[in-house]
């Protein structure tokens, strides 16, 4: 049993490690202050509120 969970965690590991490397940057456009996190090639957007 201990081998069956090494192997799930083997694969499992390395996708976590590469959902770390995540950059999130902020920054204001049109009046709205949004947040963008990119993982893995791809960016989402994310509206906070009005900028200051």
């Amino acid at each position: 049993m201990a081998r069956l969970v090494d192997r799930l965690l083997a694969r499992v590991a390395p996708k976590a490690t590469a959902s770390a490397a995540c950059k999130t940057y902020y920054y204001c456009s049109q009046s709205i202050y949004y947040k963008k996190v990119c993982c893995d090639g791809q960016c989402r957007h994310y509206v906070i509120g009005a900028c200051g």
